[in-house]
């Protein structure tokens, strides 16, 4: 009985409630102008980068004055706001991992009644190059590697197939003086990601990456590293291998999550040169795209045939690796080093 009692008196109120708003019902309308938003985060931020944002555009049709609050998951969602009709703002990055987002909304100072708040938000992924707490996990460590320095950053290498071979994709980039990126790329041009996954270089530019001393393989120096991978002895350069991808991929996580997706048919186990899925980059007449992370490694040769370069390449669902051909000029891949 007394819960009985309980939701008739829930009940009645919710209808006086009801009632009460329904006589009160306002109409809402949109505020004119899409936000015109400038941002310089990258699609990949480290943390304690700053990075300023700017907003305006946005009008409320009877006059009353616009504000800004800004926001981030990053950071709890905790609103800022500025009282300001073209506001600017200094976002600093936290130490938290992962993929987050940044909101501007714009809201009318007095009108709140009236009018709906306009947002707009920017998605970015902090990560950190950290080889003890940072986004690349997992990766074993091989007690018989040596270490070198190559164009100022050490590398891991290995020795394997009568050469040694860097563990890493190579990350070396050429900036000019305002910062743009001339010789190499990082992972959507975003520079917390070079030392991460590599750098993406042209064919033409892959011929000239490795400093002094090293170079860049050959089909013929590939198909020694597969057949001490485990590839057939009777494998020719310029031939598809039908095995040993999974001798050189390695099991890493980016963030957590696991790069290599399992598949049956593949069984990693890096034995030699610890190749992650970071993809391959085309460019066209806007830029250039990334294209085929957690699916795909491609990794240059030093060769050409008819004209385009030759690059190695493993595809994610089986143990194969293929022979690839590429425009010299707009396709990138990573590089390795051997000597």
């Amino acid at each position: 009985m007394k819960f009985k009692s309980y939701f008739i008196v829930v009940a009645s109120f919710f209808a006086l409630v009801f009632s009460s708003c329904k006589k009160e019902e306002k109409t809402m309308a949109y505020m004119d102008g899409p936000m015109n938003l400038k941002c310089e985060i990258p699609s990949f931020v480290t943390p304690g980068d700053r990075y300023e944002i700017k907003a305006d555009g946005v009008t409320a049709p009877d006059g009353t004055a616009v504000a800004y609050y800004f926001s981030s998951t990053a950071t709890g969602s905790k609103k800022d706001t500025v009282m300001s009709s073209s506001p600017t703002y200094v976002f600093e990055v936290p130490d938290t991992l992962g993929s987050f987002s940044f909101t501007v909304s714009a809201f009318p100072v007095e009108s709140s009644d009236k009018y709906y708040v306009t947002t707009a938000s920017i998605y970015f992924d902090i990560v950190k190059d950290d080889p003890e707490n940072g986004s690349l996990t997992d990766i074993p460590a091989h007690e018989d590697d040596m270490i070198y320095t190559l164009h100022g950053r050490n590398y891991n290498v290995c020795s394997k197939g009568g050469n040694e071979w860097i563990r890493a994709n190579l990350s070396y980039i050429e900036r000019d003086a305002a910062g743009k990126e001339v010789f190499g790329r990082s992972f959507a041009g975003s520079p917390a990601m070079q030392n991460l996954f590599g750098a993406f270089y042209t064919w033409e530019e892959a011929q000239k990456a490795c400093p002094e001393g090293w170079r860049l393989p050959s089909e013929s120096d590939w198909v020694n590293l597969l057949k001490a991978s485990g590839a057939p002895d009777s494998l020719k350069p310029f031939q598809d291998s039908p095995s040993g991808a999974g001798s050189l991929m390695v099991k890493a996580r980016f963030n957590g999550e696991l790069l290599w997706l399992y598949y049956r048919g593949v069984n990693i186990t890096d034995k030699s040169i610890s190749v992650l899925p970071v993809g391959y980059a085309v460019q066209d007449n806007v830029g250039w795209t990334y294209i085929g992370s957690q699916a795909y490694a491609a990794i240059w040769t030093s060769d050409e045939y008819e004209g385009k370069g030759v690059y190695r390449y493993i595809y994610k669902e089986n143990d194969n690796v293929y022979v690839g051909t590429a425009d010299k000029s707009t396709f990138a891949a990573s590089v390795r080093c051997i000597r």
